[in-house]
């Protein structure tokens, strides 16, 4: 401990402060006792700071138990000042404000509402309730409701563990057929507001630019919104393992940022000016799909893989990408286990990384012209480090994935942009905007015939069952070893050329 660096102290810090989250997901400890380790850390800390090997040591384990208390302060607990504690005990009556974009299905609207308190008392309380409604009325960010429903508390639907994936957002109360009253407009985030605002306007230019189901995929790839797609369309994404490019996460924002940093690199744009028109094309969606967590998650995420890319050191975009995780766990420690798309998101981040440059050595052969070999390399690094947990979360393998990804992400960001420019131009004038809509349909056509034909196959898709988080470990670190042995053998390579 007494040779390491101050940054690689920083690094074991960050690591068992996560891992210290980990642990209290297994083993359940009292607060006080946490509290009484911690404070006598501090205080050893203080009397040993000049004593460098032994100082390190403790710092560490300082983490580590912080790690474990704000795990620990994360769980909630029944209090009448929480909407949750008035689950599954009759109907009540409560005032609250549209938290977030309703979110609008095919047949119905999903809407995340902050109470603020109970009408018949005035009784204050706080939390988030998820509210399910029919199409119309419709609702908007920032309305001020009065809601009548009985809340029950998210249960587990098969094996999906609905609750914790509400939990990961604050949600412990649903609420079905309510009846609403409109009380006008609460205090919003103006910003948020405007960009809602802008956005329906856009949507709506959409619809009359471009037929169904191809309106309904350009959402999903400019704004992330895939409740319009039909479910017959959504199973052959599943089956080719192309779902990712309708859904603003990182995992999505990672693969495409290095896919279009590396095509404007192809047009022999020069790689300072691709990274700075790959972080401008990130900020933008993340403003214009709402800037919601997750979305800003995925953006930070798009923005270490460039950054790495950038700088060429991966030391240092390894505390980069600790100092994230810990930072994001900091404020949200259910992210760790209840969170697929922060895993993803990681996973996918970390292939890009250290795993990319690995493949790049073995595949040197392969042509460049337009970012080919880029993109492979870039495909099968986050397929990799993503592998483990899609099978153990999702239970499902695509065989073809691989192949339909290549064919398919180089296009993405010139549908995007032709999408993009169609719903410019069309704000302007509409029949303009028709006309270069064609282009984007071509390209849209292009991505769900490649889904169309490799879903065909009765073998594009496996079922994995019982892929138990043993597997998952024991995945991960046959993957460690071998990145490793390719690292190694990378850094000889460097040093022979």
């Amino acid at each position: 401990m007494l040779l390491l660096k101050n940054s690689q102290i920083f690094f074991l810090g960050c690591l068992f402060f996560i891992i210290g989250i980990a642990l209290e997901h297994f083993w359940q400890a009292d607060i006080f006792i946490i509290y009484v380790v911690v404070l006598s850390l501090t205080t050893l800390l203080t009397f040993i700071w000049t004593r460098l090997n032994v100082r390190n040591a403790f710092l560490v384990l300082f983490f580590f138990f912080v790690g474990f208390s704000v795990a620990i302060l994360a769980e909630r607990e029944a209090s009448n000042v929480f909407i949750d504690f008035y689950n599954n005990k009759g109907e009540i009556t409560f005032n609250a404000t549209v938290a977030e974009e309703p979110d609008r299905r095919v047949d119905h609207v999903k809407i995340v509402v902050n109470a603020d308190y109970l009408a018949a008392t005035g009784q204050a309380v706080s939390g988030k309730v998820l509210i399910k409604t029919p199409l119309y009325p419709e609702y908007f960010y920032g309305d001020f409701l009065e809601i009548s429903c009985q809340l029950c508390q998210p249960q587990l639907i098969q094996d999906f563990h609905y609750d914790q994936y509400l939990a990961r957002y604050g949600i412990y109360s649903l609420c079905f057929e309510p009846e609403i009253k409109s009380l006008g407009q609460n205090k919003s985030n103006w910003l948020l507001g405007g960009i809602f605002k802008l956005k329906g306007k856009i949507i709506r230019l959409i619809n009359k630019i471009f037929p169904e189901p191809q309106a309904s995929f350009l959402g999903g790839l400019l704004y992330g919104a895939r409740g319009g797609i039909p479910e017959g369309l959504m199973d052959k994404f599943n089956r080719t393992g192309i779902t990712h490019i309708i859904a603003i996460s990182g995992y999505n924002i990672t693969i495409l940022a290095a896919v279009s940093q590396n095509i404007l690199m192809g047009l022999y744009v020069s790689r300072k000016k691709a990274f700075w028109a790959t972080i401008f094309l990130i900020l933008f969606f993340v403003i214009f799909s709402g800037a919601s967590a997750s979305v800003v998650r995925a953006g930070v995420m798009g923005g270490l893989v460039l950054l790495a890319r950038q700088s060429g050191r991966l030391s240092k975009v390894s505390n980069v990408l600790i100092l994230t995780a810990a930072l994001m766990l900091f404020f949200n420690p259910k992210l760790l286990f209840y969170d697929a798309g922060w895993q993803l998101s990681f996973a996918a981040t970390i292939g890009l990384v250290y795993l990319s440059p690995i493949f790049s050595l073995y595949l040197k052969r392969l042509p460049e012209f337009f970012g080919i070999k880029e993109s492979l390399t870039n495909t099968l690094s986050a397929i990799i480090l993503t592998l483990p947990i899609i099978l153990f979360q999702f239970g499902r393998l695509s065989v073809v994935a691989p192949l339909a990804n290549l064919l398919v992400l180089p296009v993405i960001p010139l549908a995007m942009a032709t999408g993009f420019a169609a719903v410019v131009t069309g704000f302007i004038w509409l029949p303009l905007g028709k006309v270069l809509g064609w282009v984007a349909i071509l390209i849209l056509n292009y991505i769900e015939n490649i889904a169309e034909i490799f879903s065909s196959f009765s073998w594009s898709s496996l079922a994995i069952e019982n892929f138990s988080i043993a597997y998952v470990v024991g995945g991960y670190l046959l993957i460690a070893a071998l990145m490793f042995g390719g690292q190694a053998k990378l850094a000889r390579e460097r040093q022979l050329s």
